[in-house]
């Protein structure tokens, strides 16, 4: 059993939820459905678990999976609507977040045992688990969860908090809406920033006291410990190909590090030599009477100072060297065994006795007894050959395991590339629109010099007032200008007034062509 018994928790900042992902969570799915999703080797769900799962209502309290009439994706646009959430134009390839996906869990066999104490769970593929009941702690544990969110967000905010206890590790799914007030008008609004923080670093502080948080208020109740700081640990999640290329960078510094040793230890190796030899002539000066006797004590002494040291630093690179090449053994093993899909067989012992003849020959139909005694023998031995096929048969399903895994992950890590070629060419086409934009607005006279005199003013730290001219959404929020900020470099922060200026130039022309 792990001993590592850590809570875990994960955000991810959504746009958009679609059907086919709400009718995952809430399992809406027939059997023709499950099957399917179950040829993923990666994807493992138990329909004789299904029944446990469940979710907590808006009211606090526990219903059937799937209750509500409306499905997941129709009760987010709902609650989107009522906050007077407008998106940017749909015709727009970047939108703002609107929701986020939590996902809560834990250690595997804790989890496990708060979902079913000490029932046994059959995690095989297929398997029928349909003896078992679900446990009370799991579902105190959820509302304790679900009241932590409700803290945090607002009841009203949270979409929906579903249990899932028929995949490998029971874990829950929340998807929340993260609001906040507009300064100006004070009203509710979708608003990331206020939950989330406006970048990466106020970002970090805030996961940093939810994790903090989540586990004295909920995961110290259920013997689950905060996890880890990714800071303090150093991790890293890569894909299997830039895991191969870390390994290999640093396969590449500790061998450029075993030749330094060994350079400096042939140096040391040198210098001891010459040391030694200068010892030699020295002792012949001595003796032919070239140098007195206190000349070659003061000499001796020196000389054999300096083989000391260079001894003892030579021992000590000797040790970092050895350190050094076994660190890049594991390495080259390491990059080995990641970058193979196959692994070798193994070499199976098998127990067995060799076939005998066991009793003599009669005197009377020797040719029956002989033929007796080979189907023995035949018998026998097919037994063992058929032992020596099923163990190097699950060696080979295993190793078609293996590759359809590695195979899936590189479809994976294809797919998230393509995507992400897709959200780069979309941003890079925005902002050569906005450049256009902004071209053609300096093409007028009147507009460039209203865009310059702003930014001027803007960079001045002198206040303006423009009316956005309505719009929809938060594009009120957009007009908001807070001053320099005080970590900001001066180009980035002149760059930020030009763009401002001109957002607002752009606004108030079309304002005024309104009125």
């Amino acid at each position: 059993m792990n001993t590592d018994i850590k809570q875990a928790m994960h955000v991810e900042a959504a746009k958009s939820l679609n059907a086919a992902e709400a009718n995952e969570n809430e399992r809406r799915w027939n059997e023709t459905k499950i099957d399917r999703k179950n040829e993923d080797p990666t994807n493992h769900y138990d329909k004789t678990r299904m029944k446990l799962n469940f979710e907590i209502g808006p009211d606090g309290k526990i219903y059937p999976l799937g209750y509500h009439p409306k499905s997941l994706d129709v009760r987010l646009q709902e609650r989107l609507s009522e906050l007077g959430w407008k998106p940017f134009k749909p015709d727009s390839k970047i939108q703002p977040n609107c929701c986020a996906r939590f996902l809560f869990g834990g250690n595997h066999d804790r989890t496990l045992q708060m979902a079913f104490g000490s029932q046994i769970v059959n995690l095989e593929k297929n398997a029928d688990n349909s003896h078992l009941r679900r446990c009370e702690e799991v579902e105190l544990w959820a509302k304790d969860v679900y009241d932590w969110c409700s803290r945090r967000y607002g009841r009203e905010n949270i979409i929906g908090f579903q249990v899932h206890l028929d995949e490998t590790s029971p874990h829950i799914h929340a998807l929340i809406v993260p609001v906040g007030i507009r300064p100006k008008s004070g009203r509710e609004c979708v608003m990331w920033s206020a939950k989330f923080g406006k970048d990466r670093y106020e970002y970090g502080k805030i996961l940093k006291d939810m994790h903090t948080s989540l586990y004295e208020e909920v995961g110290s109740k259920y013997g689950l410990e905060r996890g880890d700081s990714i800071e303090g640990r150093n991790v890293m999640h890569l894909n299997k190909r830039d895991y191969i290329r870390k390994l290999t960078k640093e396969a590449k510094q500790a061998e450029k590090a075993v030749k330094g040793l060994q350079t400096m230890m042939r140096k040391l190796e040198s210098q001891i030599s010459s040391s030694q030899s200068q010892l030699e002539e020295i002792e012949k000066s001595l003796a032919s009477g070239k140098i007195a006797l206190q000349e070659y004590e003061i000499q001796k002494t020196r000389i054999q100072k300096q083989i000391s040291e260079y001894q003892s630093k030579l021992e000590d690179k000797a040790g970092k060297l050895q350190e050094k090449e076994q660190e890049l053994e594991q390495m080259t093993k390491n990059i080995d065994r990641v970058g193979r899909l196959a692994q070798p067989f193994r070499n199976h012992k098998i127990d067995f006795e060799p076939p005998r003849i066991t009793s003599k020959p009669p005197i009377f139909g020797v040719d029956k007894w002989i033929e007796e005694q080979n189907r023995s023998i035949a018998s026998r031995f097919v037994k063992i050959v058929r032992q020596i096929e099923e163990l190097y048969r699950k060696d080979a399903e295993q190793q078609i395991q293996a590759v359809q895994n590695n195979a899936l992950l590189d479809y994976r890590e294809l797919k998230w590339l393509q995507q992400e070629y897709a959200r780069l060419t979309a941003l890079n086409d925005n902002q050569t629109e906005q450049m256009q934009t902004f071209l053609d607005q300096l093409a007028e006279p009147y507009v460039r010099e209203r865009i310059f005199s702003i930014a001027d003013a803007l960079i001045g730290g002198q206040p303006i007032t423009v009316s956005s001219g309505g719009g929809g959404g938060n594009s009120d929020s957009d007009l908001r200008w807070d001053g320099r900020r005080p970590d900001e470099e001066e180009d980035t922060y002149k760059r930020r007034c030009i763009k401002a200026s001109l957002i607002m130039s752009i606004r108030s022309k079309y304002s005024y062509r309104r009125r």
